[in-house]
């Protein structure tokens, strides 16, 4: 009996330490972000191109990932940047407001900065619109600017409230199919939203939200995600549309496995 009594500790132990590197594995995974360049096609956003665009999001409160998006963009200089919203994870305080101010003023000396809310935002909303607008960041909330590109082209950045929390109103902001003149740039932080903006004239849709799954296979590449079949990367949406969903910069429970956050560039040629 003491024999096996003393199997079961070694196993009990064996078990534990195994957990416990998987965490730190997890751990490890969701700090370090990396930079991601892809060239998309002309035809995602036709006559806007060239244009070099910067997407983050989902950072919820993660510094160190933010830090590394920081580091990317000062080195790859685009022309805009978009972050696609969830700054913050609902249940969790959010304090130092300092920090944020800065990091997205630090982000306009770069280029140009548009935001929109993600679903976690709307929990910490009053305290989110008072960072973008100290920090001078548009919040795009069913709202469209005009916005002309570094070499001359006018394009029209349209972002949405978010789906989940029942904010989307397209309608506000979007013009019905084959009334948009300009090529549009959508923001929308859950591409689920992509079934009611059938009816709309739009070309390339930035989205966040997935977090990739935040888990990847780590012999095929693929990542998990069973709540939706787009989950990291650029889709073709019924031919005329096009979307592209960031891995994001944070993750909740901060674990990560294959899947490690990300800041994407996009290149589209003329």
């Amino acid at each position: 009996m003491r024999k096996l009594g003393y199997i079961f500790l070694v196993l009990g132990l064996l078990f534990i330490l195994g957990i416990a590197n998987i965490l730190r594995h997890g751990f490890r995974h969701a700090e370090r972000a990396e930079c991601n360049i892809s060239t998309l096609p002309a035809s995602v956003l036709p006559g806007a191109g060239p244009l070099r665009i910067a997407v983050i999001g989902d950072a919820h409160l993660m510094n160190v990932p933010m830090s590394w998006a920081l580091h990317y963009l000062r080195k790859e200089k685009p022309d805009i940047i978009f972050f696609v919203g969830d700054l913050v994870t609902g249940d969790t305080r959010f304090s130092r407001s300092r920090t944020y101010i800065h990091f997205f003023e630090t982000l306009k000396t770069v280029a140009p900065v548009y935001a929109i809310l993600g679903n976690h935002d709307y929990e910490k909303l009053a305290s989110l619109e008072r960072v973008y607008a100290e920090a001078g960041v548009p919040l795009l909330r069913n709202r469209a600017i005009e916005w002309t590109s570094p070499a001359g082209k006018n394009i029209r950045i349209i972002g949405l409230g978010d789906w989940n929390e029942g904010d989307e109103k397209p309608a506000l902001c979007m013009q019905l199919k084959g009334k948009e003149k300009l090529p549009v740039i959508l923001l929308s932080h859950d591409a689920n939203s992509r079934w009611l903006l059938r009816r709309y004239d739009w070309n390339l849709m930035l989205s966040g939200h997935t977090h990739g799954g935040q888990l990847g296979n780590p012999f095929t590449g693929q990542y998990i995600y069973p709540r939706d079949s787009m989950v990291a990367g650029l889709y073709d949406f019924e031919k005329e549309h096009h979307i592209f969903i960031t891995r994001g910069l944070g993750a909740l429970f901060k674990l990560r496995f294959f899947c490690p956050p990300e800041v994407n560039i996009l290149d589209i040629p003329e």
